[in-house]
């Protein structure tokens, strides 16, 4: 029942009505998002919203709370739009409304037979309105709708609603990254749509991107920074999002039509964007082909991913369509050398490779004398890593030989590498390190790295633990197996088993004390976080001249926990911020660094501000009263220098 008083029935009757006047709206889900609903979820309320043709004056109405938006909201805002005189102040002639039975219900509960109203589906006024008021609150413009593009229908959009499903549930990203540049034989399209990647190996973005050409990849890919993608030539994109990041009137489209979705996190959107245009939504050709495009990939295999080259046969909303991908770097054969010149930064666990055939050499060359043996050196192993000839002999050393070219490697062919090497010798840990790297699924990736571990010990024996712990990773042969148990703590760690993950820590630490893996920067977070601060406080004293942010905001840290504002804590917190001033504003969040974590960092730099903060924030903030402390210290500024008379 409407709550809407006789009274106020009575007054807006007896205002003017105004010829001409025509109000365009109804019932209508607002451009915006309430983060939690009944049931937990995001959901967008509702309004009665109600705008004159005539003076371009609007009345909204919201719904008093998730779903109470029957049909007297649209009646209550109605009224209240013309009962108010800034706005309003007379009756419509006329209303146009998007459903029929609301334009009845309005004409009855008014009791005016004089109001006539039209339905219409689109109502130009009230949806550039919306879409205004949806800019506002977003603070950016938003993207054109889908039905926006030419051509495009609610059956068009059914078609690749369905194929996008499909694809998403196949889910590619699997067995292949966004280094797997694929082509597309046939059909022959567009050439800002023949090449692309599939985006989903990291856990983060899901979809297709699509490069111009081979050089358009390749210069992406050296930046090694998502912004470049985005800063670069207009491109294509076909990304899956949660339903709070869609444009509005696709949210409408899936909500009123019913369209397929794999996920609540995964409603597809097409549209080309760049650094200077604005963003473009599919017309009806590009919408049809990229329908086709998901369907076939929708199929595609794992075992036909590494033929590296693969068709299938579509049946699409514009009929059968026939699409042949290859993957060139997959073409070539497994054997083959590796390419010169290769985009990018070099993994520098390929330098063993240098150091594993000159220990062979020197073990089998029978050279004592040290002169003659570096000239041999020299002339042996000066030039590129690839053109070294190797000495592998047993199926173990031969594997590893792989794994260093797996490591040089660049997405499916890493996997490939890994695998091949696994069938020479089941004890290369390195090999699982390399498959634990490329999977996604966090389950998977510890099962790898425990059978790295796993295959380490069988491949160095109980003899090397016996005899060289407190000088392991100063053997290259031992590497491997640190890396794989290495992997294995930082994965138990994030799946939060923290006790096992910090015994795995302190046998890394008690093998190599050096701690050449950086082992230490981990650990101490990990102890601080599970509140065993006395355990955190003797691995602070062990490595106490470790100059590192991480470490000099670690000593502060603990030493407050430990204190309070203690004079021991406030000389700590100063020396750290002596060492590095950047810090305080990454750890309080006054600060965000665009990108990816940096891959490097001097002592004192933004960079390494920001690697302190992505170890210790947790912990920083998870002390009570440490980030307000953190702001209070200053460092002490030195006195000036008296002047002599």
């Amino acid at each position: 029942m409407s709550p809407i008083s006789p009274q106020i029935m009575e007054r807006f009757a007896r205002l003017p009505r105004m010829a001409g006047e025509t109000w365009q709206g109804g019932l209508l889900r607002m451009p915006a998002w309430i983060e939690k609903g009944p049931d937990g979820k995001p959901y967008r309320p509702w309004a009665g919203f109600w705008v004159s043709l005539r003076t371009g004056l609007v009345h909204m109405k919201m719904e008093p709370e998730c779903g109470a938006h029957e049909p007297h909201l649209a009646l209550e805002a109605l009224l209240e739009f013309g009962l108010n005189k800034k706005v309003g102040g007379c009756r419509p002639a006329r209303l146009e409304v998007r459903d029929e039975e609301l334009g009845v219900y309005l004409v009855r509960a008014l009791g005016d037979e004089q109001l006539t109203f039209t339905v219409s589906e689109d109502l130009r006024a009230v949806r550039q309105l919306l879409a205004q008021f949806g800019e506002h609150m977003g603070r950016v413009p938003l993207p054109p709708n889908a039905m926006d593009a030419p051509g495009v229908t609610v059956e068009r959009m059914r078609a690749f609603a369905t194929a996008a499903k499909n694809f998403f549930l196949g889910a590619l990203w699997r067995y292949l990254m966004d280094e797997d540049l694929i082509y597309v034989e046939a059909p022959a399209v567009e050439s800002g749509l023949r090449h692309f990647t599939v985006l989903g190996a990291a856990g983060q973005v899901f979809g297709l991107g699509f490069f111009g050409d081979l050089e358009d990849f390749e210069a992406v890919h050296a930046e090694r920074d998502p912004r470049a993608y985005a800063e670069g030539r207009d491109r294509w994109a076909v990304w899956f999002l949660p339903i709070q990041d869609v444009p509005f009137g696709d949210v409408d489209l899936w909500e009123d039509h019913g369209l397929p979705v794999a996920a609540d996190q995964a409603y597809p959107v097409a549209l080309q964007f760049g650094p200077k245009a604005k963003a473009v939504r599919p017309d009806a050709k590009v919408l049809a082909y990229l329908e086709g495009l998901l369907l076939a990939l929708g199929k595609t295999s794992e075992r036909e991913i590494d033929q590296g080259r693969w068709t299938h046969q579509v049946q699409t909303h514009e009929g059968l369509r026939e699409f042949t991908f290859s993957i060139p770097a997959l073409l070539e054969p497994l054997d083959a050398p590796p390419a010169p010149g290769k985009s990018g930064i070099p993994d520098r666990r390929i330098m063993e490779r240098v150091l594993t055939e000159v220990e062979r050499y020197m073990a089998r060359s029978g050279i004592h004398d040290l002169d003659e043996a570096n000239k041999a050196i020299q002339s042996r192993f000066s030039g590129r890593i690839d053109d070294i000839p190797s000495a592998a002999e047993t199926p173990l050393e031969k594997a590893q030989e792989l794994v260093y070219r797996a490591f040089d490697a660049r997405g499916r062919r890493r996997t490939q590498l890994a695998r091949r090497a696994l069938e020479l010798s089941a004890d290369c840990a390195d090999a699982y390190v390399v498959l634990a790297e490329q999977a996604s699924d966090p389950e998977t990736v510890r099962n790898l790295y425990a059978q790295g571990v796993a295959a380490g010990e069988r491949a160095l024996g109980p003899r090397m633990f016996e005899e060289q712990a407190g000088h392991f990773w100063g053997m290259v042969q031992t590497r491997p197996y640190m890396r794989a148990r290495f992997g294995l703590a930082c994965c138990l760690e994030d799946l939060g088993q923290v006790d096992e993950a910090i015994g795995h820590y302190r046998e890394l630490l008690r093998l190599n004390p050096n701690d050449n893996q950086g082992v230490r920067d981990v650990l101490l977070p990990a102890l601080l976080l599970a509140g065993r601060d006395a355990e955190a406080g003797t691995l602070l004293s062990q490595y106490e001249d470790d100059p590192s942010a991480v470490w000099q905001y670690g000593w502060a840290l603990w030493a407050f926990r430990r204190d309070g504002d203690s004079q021991l804590a406030r000389e700590r917190l100063r020396g750290a911020l002596r060492g590095n001033r950047h810090v305080p504003r990454y750890l309080t969040g006054k600060a965000e660094w665009p990108g990816p974590l940096p891959g490097s960092y001097a002592l004192g730099s933004e960079e390494e501000a920001v690697i302190c903060a992505d170890e210790l924030g947790d912990a920083w903030r998870r002390t009570p009263g440490a980030e307000h402390w953190l702001n209070a210290v200053k460092p002490k500024r030195k006195s000036p220098a008296r002047r002599r008379r």
